[in-house]
């Protein structure tokens, strides 16, 4: 028994695509849409009610391309995951990324988490963690332009700097942490960057965690594809050209890029 029909992925912009490469990664023969709602994002800086009804539009579009489940890349989007509307399931990052603190920290550790400020006002994290172990602590730090400077902006080395110390600084200035989650999905693509400024840094990318959640739920279902060829769509509703520096830099090779229009 198996299930050809492909895996669906979502995110605000660019950002999923260390997701989709973790996927790529892990799971070989699986076919990915992938949808970045580029001309909308920031989504860290809207307002819950306009994150639930844009998340809602992409998770729709995917339906539409009968994906047989979806991955919330977006830390935004996961933190509402229950007022989200699905016809499939939907793993979320948020749950995995706290999965993966739960297993790598120790009890009575703090973790450093820097996110957008709507996943830290949202208090996920918090919660999901807590919900593991009521021992470990989470000191957060919200920032309100690095995803967009990652997405726009990759290779202005000076500015990435500056905003990743504005971001992380007030974390560990006391030098007492020493795990940090990258709780937005645009973080994983500047990682070689946030170490060689925090070398004592464990950082944790919580999409390496959702990847495999997304094998253990595709093992109980039986629905691994058996397609020796898979395909890889990229969809954005920006411009395409914004995918440009993120798939050099992960070294992704898409079939196809498609502009969609609302």
């Amino acid at each position: 028994m198996s299930d050809n029909s492909p895996i669906g992925i979502l995110d605000s912009g660019v950002g999923g695509l260390t997701a989709a490469d973790c996927v790529f990664t892990s799971l070989p023969n699986e076919s990915i849409i992938y949808f970045g709602d580029a001309a909308n994002m920031p989504y860290g800086n809207r307002t819950p009610e306009e994150i639930v009804f844009l998340a809602n539009r992409m998770i729709h579009f995917l339906e539409e391309q009968n994906v047989k489940v979806i991955l919330l890349a977006c830390n935004t989007i996961s933190s509402m995951k229950e007022q989200l509307k699905s016809r499939v399931p939907l793993i979320d990052i948020v749950t995995a990324g706290a999965s993966a603190v739960g297993r790598e920290a120790h009890e009575g550790e703090t973790v450093g988490l820097i996110a957008t400020k709507a996943t830290v006002e949202s208090g996920a994290y918090v919660k999901a963690i807590a919900h593991l172990s009521k021992r470990i602590t989470v000191r957060s730090n919200a920032s309100t332009s690095l995803p967009k400077i990652i997405d726009s902006q990759l290779e202005n080395a000076s500015l990435l700097d500056e905003k990743i110390r504005e971001c992380i600084d007030p974390i560990v200035e006391d030098r007492t942490i020493r795990k940090l989650i990258l709780g937005c999905s645009h973080f994983p693509i500047i990682r070689e960057e946030i170490s060689l400024i925090y070398p004592f840094l464990e950082l944790i990318d919580p999409a390496v965690e959702q990847t495999h959640m997304l094998s253990e739920y595709l093992t109980k279902r039986h629905a691994f594809s058996e397609e020796t060829h898979r395909k890889v769509l990229l969809c954005t509703s920006g411009e395409k050209t914004e995918f440009d520096a993120t798939l050099q830099r992960l070294q992704i090779k898409p079939d196809e890029v498609e502009n969609i229009e609302w």
